[in-house]
């Protein structure tokens, strides 16, 4: 499983794009691809605020794993 969960955490770390727009139903990145929100959002949040919350829900992620990693060993 370690190596399933290094390919995970590798691809996440990846994850680089540009949020380019956020409205109360959606955001919009870099490359076009437009995602709809799971959860309530302001919808006087900024596209810096937004990013904010994409790059602690990643990390959050990556701790994650890193957590049934360790219980792993």
């Amino acid at each position: 499983m370690s190596t399933k969960i290094n390919k995970v955490k590798k691809y996440i770390k990846s994850m680089q794009h540009k949020v380019v727009e956020v409205t109360k139903d959606h955001y919009t990145i870099d490359n076009g691809d437009v995602y709809e929100h799971q959860f309530e959002i302001d919808e006087n949040i900024t596209v810096d605020e937004f990013k904010k919350l994409l790059d602690n829900a990643k990390e959050t992620i990556i701790s994650t794993l890193n957590n049934i990693e360790d219980e792993g060993k």
